[in-house]
Parts: C-alpha cells; structure tokens; sequence
C-alpha cells in the first residue's frame, strides 16, 4: 500500500519546481486601512471604551474552569461537542509562497519589542491584535501575558529605564483596531492594574502611540496618543492632557513620539489634526509639528525652528519619529537625537535630520530618493526608505553606546550607518527568493527595532519578529536574520477561515485555511499546527469545493480551492500546489479590497461558488469551473415598492457590499448586505428582496442600524425569508448620515422570519441574564445541523445560543481569549467549530474524528509566570482529560501528539519546577 503523506508536506517538496502561480504579492496598507475604515466604520472613541468595559465584565481567571455540571449540560445541548477551545496555530510553517518557494516563518503584526537591560534572555513582542508575549529564552519560547487584560489590539509598550519589571502598555493599534486605555505592571507583565481612560476635552484617546518613563525620574511618564499628549507625574497613578499648540495657535493633534534628551529635556513629534474628522494617519494629510520641553513635560513650546527650514520644511513633512543616542544624554548641550520624516502625503521619505545639541537644531543627512545606499539593489536602489508606506513604517533605533551606528527600517529594507547617519548599507531585503539581491530575508513593513543586552539586533515587522546576532558589526551581505523565534507565537490577523466540508474523506478532514494580513493565503499542514503561505500579499477570503479528486504524487486533493487577496481572485485544481488569475467574465467590474468567498452548500454543482465585486457592483456566480456570470438581477427595494436592475439604489448610486452567505438546506438561495440592508435571492439572483433597515422600534423612518458585517440564513426556513444580521455600529445612522446612541435594548444581533420587514433583536438583554454583551459584532453562523445552535464572534470573543437566540453563554471560556473572532467555519457531521480570530489565529472545538495538534501549553496555568505548587495542582486536577473533557487544561499539556494531560506532562512540568515558563 502506498504511504499517504499529507498534502501540504508534498507541497513544500514541489512547491519550487515548475509551480506556476502569479508574480510576488505585495500589501496595500493605504487601501487596507481604508477598507477596514469601511466596514468598521468611524472609530467612536466612548463606544470603544464601553468595549473594554465590557471586557472587564467578562473578563474569567484563565484556566479555573466552570463547574463540570453546568459546562456538561451545555455540551450535551450542541451538535458541536468539546469542552476547550484548542489553538491551531498557525505556529509555524513548514514553507511560504510568494512568487517563489522559500523557507521562513512568521508571525502577526508587531508594534513594540522591548528588551531586558541586562538579561538577553527577557524580551517582550506587543502586537497589533495578539496581545503582549513574553520570553525568557530570547524567543525560543513565548508566554502570552495579557490575555485577561480584555483587549488584544496593542499600541506600544515601555519599560521603565530603573527598573525594569515596571512596564506600561498602551491600547489600540494606530493603523488598525482602537482600543482606549493603558496599563500599568510593576512585576514583569505578571499583573496588571485596571485600565486608565486618557481623555481630554470632550475626546477619548482610541491609540497610544509612544511611551516614555523619564530615566532620572521614575515618576514621569508621557504618552502619545491619536488626540494630544498626556502626563503622570505619579507613576502612572493619574494622567493629564498637556496642552499643545502650533505657531498657528491649532490645538488637536494626532502624536507620534516621544524622545528624553537630557535632565527635563523633552522632543515630541505630532500632526495637525481636524477635530471635525476622525484623527489618524490615513485620514488626515497633516504637517508635522516639533514640541520641546524644559520642564520634564510639563510645559511645551513648538520647535519647528530647529529645523533645517523651520516651518517650511514642517509644512512638507508629516509622520516624524525621534530616536536618540543614550550615550550622549548626559550633556543636553551635546546630546545626539534623530528624526525620521516622512513626507506630507507619506507617500516618500522626506528624509532624516540629526541633532548634535539636544534638538536645538537639525540638518538633513539626505535619507531619501536622492541619496545611493553604499549597496543599493532592485528594491532600494537609493535611500527613499519608505516609499509610498512612509506613513506606516518608521522604524529608527541608535546604538545605547556607540552614538555612530543608527538603524533604520521602512517598507522593503532595513539599513544601517556606522557613520552617525552620512553613509547607509542595506542589511535586508522584503523577499528571500532570487532578484538579483542577496541580502538576508526580513519580512516587510518594519514598525520596531530592539538592540538585545547580548549585542542582537530583533526587528518587528508585519511579520512578527526577526534577529540578528551579528548586524551590529556584520558586513552585508554576510549578515545573517532568522524568522524561527516566530514559531509559537499566534499573533496572526485572520480575516476568514474555510474547513474541510462533511464529503472530504477522513484523510482531509483536518483541512483549515484562511486568509491573513499580510501574512497570505494559509493551508494547515495536515492536522499539525503548521499553516504555510501558498500565496503572498493580504489574503483574504478562502472557500472550497465539495468534491476531491487523487492526485498521482499528493494523494487526496480538494478538486478546487478559491482565494481571494487585495482586488484579486485566484483559483487552485492541484490543492494549492498552482494558482491561476480567476477573474474571467467580471469585465472592466474589479473585486473590493475585501473579497469575499462562498460555496452553494446544497447545489447540484459542488464547484459554484459565489463572490461580489467593488467597482459596478454586483453578485458573481460561477459553476463546474465556468466564469463568472453577474447575477444582478432585478432588486426589489420594500421600502419605496420600487425596482432597481442591479446593485443600484432607487437614485442610481452604486452599493457597495460587504458581506454573502449561501443557504445550508436549499440551493440557489443567497443573501448579501452592504452598509444598511440585506439582498436576498431564492431563485440564483434573478430576483433579489431587499430589507428594510433594521431599527428599533418608534425610529423615525429613514434610522436604523448600520456597519452591517455578516447573514446567516435560518437553515430550518427553506424559503430563505429567515435570516440573521450583525452589525458592527454603536450608533444609528439617518439619511443624511447623522447618527445616535444605539439602544443597548435593540443589540447587534437581529432576526426577521419575513424577508426583512421586520427585525427582531436577540440577546440584548444583560450578559448576567443570559445576553450578548454589547460591543460591535462581526460574524454570525448557525449550526446547518440544528437550526436552534447560533453562534456570534464579536470584539469580545465568541458566545453560542442553543435555544435559537434567546439565551447566551460565552463560549470558550478559560481558553479562547477576549480576541476579536473575524470568522467561523462549522463540520456539523463531525461536530467541529473552527474560529478565525483577528489577532490570535485559529482555534477549534468538538474534534469527533479529529484529534487536532493544539499547540502546547508551558505548565504556567495561574499566568504568573512562574511554575510552582499551584500549577502542580491544576495539573492534577486535569490529570487524564482531553479537550473534550471539562476539566482539560490547555496550559497544563506541555508534550505529546495529541491533547491529553497525562504523566508525560507532569514530568516536563515537574523538569520546570521552580523556574519560568
């Protein structure tokens, strides 16, 4: 007999000879950003900061599980079985794809590294949407130890120069998801204090930006945020806004960074910003304004003088980020600091400029499209360091004792200069693959460099984290980087998941995949917890056909695989070994940057799938591998008893669509939304019913809800006049766009039994009564199996119905943590749950048939980061379970194949004893 070797395993063994697929794919992150300001719609800043309140309502002691009564009674009551979420992964991969094979890793989007002073061995990595990890083995091994904070979506980090078990982290990711808030620990991230709102005349802060705690003065720190600086002079115990002008008397500015320059000696970079719009970098094109303080922050005075050009050059720069050189502090007359400028637009690095007397004044040391690298290659051919994504990577460092050697990172390249920045050699290059560059991999957009107490240099990027022992005095191309401290790190942004469909043979049954930021499109590795790239770029929808087929070399394959990245679709016969342009019969019509996928369940065809597109809006359907065809048909419009043709409105404007679904129990039903209403087709779009807005009740006409993120269909009303809405708002909208509070009585989860008349809202009631908490929602599903199980991802984790909406429980709890859940994926016949979480990768629950490989926990289960008689304890307790057990303990499986707790992890417990994680 033949041996069966798993898919994806083959795959690395072929992917380099004769694969045919598209040309390297690179991220978009303006048109990221803007789409994600689409469907998540104007960050409120009060409303985020309910989020997080609601956070500490749910917030659970990670690995005190309920009691097992109680949590068996809700098992029994659902088709998908199990007891504790497992993570997947991605913890590593075994190859990644883009253009060309290449074996590397990754992880999520880094913010902030932050190294120990004087052990090598202490790192701590913030991300965007995973939270904050920890190391004790520089990256060896990884600890997540903010899971019970209530929010993954970081914005930077900061160690206290005297003592370096103080930390302060500050919420919400400037470029992605908001969160207000910062917190403060005085035992190594162990514990943490409450979150404190930093707010200022009417605004609360959504993202801080920089931290800094003065090195002379434990008692003074600073932060910048999206709306204007704050200052503790305790500690962090209280906060105060500083008030800040320009020279024109403007007063509101979204901050960037911080730089101590010697006793009481401040610099801080901003941009103006117009109160009226939301603040941030995408948003506003706003011109970069210099502060300097001699007070120790108290007082601030605007220093664009100090500029080569003074406000000249301010009014063309726009994104600025400071670094200094620790050596040189001592004397603030003497000291060194740089400032890293991105042009207006932040569409090129205007350049970088360096103060030799504090910041009293600066010159350019031409770090832009004028000046040559001592080794300019394809992709940096000159110092324009940024390019187009100036306003996204900056990354600047200095040397703590060698005031001469600077590092600096942007898009595509990270460099150095020995030479106090007059001279820069490129160390790295965004793709390991064969362009005539031969540099060392790091992956692109670099947001965070760190110089180790051992002389390594890590770099943060889109890409996790990566490392170098020998980039401080290395020569290029000599130079050597390594991905592999990515792997345990799950910091991934998932935007979708797909999973193996019920008619897949049992070979195929652990199939999971899913599109990622920046990260690709990802197949699971078997039933491991390896997810590798099989194409590059932003990937974002994913969706599978019904049928597989036997492959001579690769064995079982999925007959058709669909993926969509930015605009893009790409279609797959061989399991992802190839990949080919799947955009045929669309015309001059372009999908949206979102591009969503799905399957009809239930059609005669197990290849028609459906999709949308951006740009002439409309339903796409394509069968038996056929093009597309536009399935617009006529839209009935409730409200006006009116009919457009097409995805127009009643006045001819376009609509733009955000999310599909395909009915479960019959074929050629399908619903989309966009921004207000559902469209729903039971004849494969030759009609489409449109809703009305959903609202609650006494709104005056023309108000309802809005940000609307996903459709379910009630599998047990085969008309399709049954389905379920979320939406992501926290307000109502009217007409003309003004909006109101959102009654917390009406929800984000809604309900019409008659095409969309009527709404009703679900779990709007008190979490304490059995209800959904009430923060912004993002994907609903009901189980096709028993049409009464509904689950619900939002910004807080994921909750589950089992009497068709009226009552609510978390699910996962003391495992799955307070993570957005982006997506979710069930296998009725095999009672699996795959969730794709935006920040901390996938997770399942209920493996019947399916043990899957869960990464493996570290003995740590009290997260105090210290292995001692109570994780001894809560490893017996657990002794003998498995996920599907209540008492299983995720963070009590340290070793084996499978999830079990069992003698072989109390030995690897017991070889930690007394030690760290």
């Amino acid at each position: 007999m033949r041996r069966r070797t798993s898919l994806l395993a083959l795959l690395c063994a072929v992917a380099g000879a004769g694969r045919a697929a598209p040309g390297f794919e690179r991220d978009d992150p303006s048109a990221r950003a803007r789409a994600l300001r689409e469907l998540r719609g104007v960050p409120d800043p009060a409303a985020q900061w309910r989020v997080l309140q609601e956070a500490g309502k749910q917030r659970d002691r990670y690995g005190v599980p309920a009691a097992a009564g109680s949590r068996q009674r809700q098992l029994t009551a659902s088709p998908v079985q199990g007891s504790t979420f497992v993570n997947i992964g991605p913890g590593g991969a075994s190859f990644e794809f883009n253009g060309a094979k290449y074996l590397e890793t990754d992880s999520g989007r880094a913010r902030q590294i932050v190294a120990h002073p004087t052990d090598p061995g202490i790192l701590y990595l913030a991300t965007a949407g995973g939270g904050v990890w920890k190391t004790w083995d520089a990256g060896a091994h990884w600890e997540p130890i903010t899971d019970a904070l209530g929010t993954t979506a970081m914005g930077t980090l900061a160690m206290d120069p005297q003592n370096p078990d103080v930390l302060y982290l500050g919420f919400g990711d400037p470029f992605d998801v908001q969160r207000p808030g910062l917190v403060k620990s005085t035992d190594g991230g162990a514990t943490w204090s409450l979150p404190v709102q930093l707010a200022a005349a009417g605004r609360i802060a959504g993202s801080v930006t920089d931290l800094k705690v003065d090195p002379q003065s434990s008692n003074v720190v600073l932060a910048t945020t999206d709306i204007g600086l704050f200052r503790s002079a305790d500690a962090g115990n209280s906060w105060q806004a500083i008030p800040l002008a320009d020279s024109a008397g403007d007063t509101f500015f979204f901050m960037w960074s911080l730089a101590w320059v010697g006793p009481s000696n401040w610099l801080l970079t901003g941009q103006q910003a117009n109160p009226a719009k939301p603040a941030g970098p995408v948003q506003n094109v706003a011109q970069l304004v210099l502060w300097r303080s001699t007070d120790d922050g108290a007082t601030w005075s605007v220093a664009n003088a100090a500029l080569p050009g003074g406000d000249a050059l301010a009014a063309t720069a726009g994104r600025g980020t400071l670094a200094t050189a620790a050596s040189t502090l001592v004397q603030p007359a003497t000291a060194r600091v740089f400032l890293l400028a991105a042009s207006l637009k932040g569409d090129q690095q205007l350049d970088l400029y360096r103060s030799d007397d504090g910041g009293q004044t600066f010159f350019a040391l031409g770090l832009n499209v004028h000046g040559t690298p001592r080794n300019p290659n394809v992709d940096q051919p000159d110092l324009n360091l940024g390019h187009a994504q100036s306003w996204y990577n900056q990354a600047l460092t200095v040397d703590a004792a060698e005031p001469d050697l600077v590092f600096a990172g942007g898009d595509l390249s990270l460099l150095r200069s020995s030479d106090g920045g007059n001279s820069w050699e490129v160390l790295t290059n965004w793709l390991p693959v064969p362009q005539g560059v031969d540099l060392p991999y790091l992956h692109a957009d670099l947001h965070s460099i760190a110089l180790g107490a051992d002389g390594a240099v890590y770099v943060g990027s889109d890409g996790g984290i990566s490392v170098s022992a020998d980039a401080r005095t290395g020569a290029a191309p000599s130079i050597g980087f390594t991905s592999t401290r990515n792997r345990g790190l799950v910091t991934h942004l998932v935007f979708s998941v797909a999973c193996a469909p019920e008619s897949w043979p049992a070979a195929l049954q652990g199939f999971v995949g899913g599109g990622l930021q920046d990260n690709g499109t990802r197949l699971r590795d078997g039933a491991t917890t390896s997810f590798d790239q099989v194409l590059g770029g932003d990937g974002i929808g994913l969706a599978v056909s019904a049928g597989t087929h036997t492959d001579a070399a690769l064995g079982s394959v999925p007959d058709v695989i669909l993926a969509s990245a930015e605009f893009k679709i790409f279609r797959s016969t061989d399991g992802g070994q190839s990949w080919a342009s799947f955009l045929g019969g669309m015309g001059l019509a372009t999908p949206p940057f979102f591009v969503r996928l799905a399957r009809d369940v239930v059609g005669p065809d197990p290849q028609t799938f459906l999709t949308f597109t951006g740009n002439a809006p409309g339903v796409y359907l394509s069968s038996a591998g056929s093009p597309w065809k536009n399935i617009s048909g006529k839209l009935h419009w409730q409200d006006s008893n009116t009919d457009t043709t097409g995805f127009v409105t009643v006045d001819g404007g376009q609509i733009g669509l955000r999310n599909l679904a395909t009915h479960p129990a019959r074929a050629g039903v399908y619903a989309v939304v966009s921004n207000k209403f559902a469209y729903v087709s039971a004849d494969a779009g030759g009609g489409w019913l449109v809703s009305l807005q959903p609202a609650p009740a006494g709104t005056p006409a023309g108000t309802g809800v809005y940000l609307l993120s996903s459709v379910a269909f009630d599998p047990a009303d085969p008309s399709g006049q049954s389905y379920y809405l979320t939406s992501r708002a926290m307000n109502l909208v009217d007409k003309q766009g003004n909006t109101s509070k959102l009654p917390e009585s009406f929800g984000h989860l809604y309900k019409t039994t008659d095409g969309g008349l009527h709404f009703a809202s679900l779990g709007a009631q008190a979490v304490s009564a059995g209800g959904l908490p009430f923060v912004p929602f993002v994907v609903v599903a009901v189980d096709p199996g028993a049409a009464q199980t509904l689950y619900v991802g939002t910004e807080l984790g994921l909750y589950r119905s089992v009497d068709g909406g009226a009552t609510w429980s978390r699910m996962g709890a003391g495992s799955l943590p307070l993570v957005e859940v982006s997506d979710l994926c069930i296998s009725p016949g095999s009672k699996r749950l795959t969730a794709a979480t935006y920040g901390r990768g996938f997770w399942q629950i209920g493996t019947e048939g399916v043990d899957p490989a869960g990464l493996r926990g570290d003995g740590d289960t009290n997260f105090d980061q210290h292995i001692d008689g109570l994780d001894l304890i809560d490893l017996a307790d657990a002794f003998g379970a498995t996920e599907k057990s209540p008492g299983y303990r995720w963070q009590a499986d340290l070793v084996g194949a499978v999830n079990a707790i069992d003698a072989d992890d109390l030995a690897a417990l017991l070889l930690k004893f007394g030690g760290q994680p």
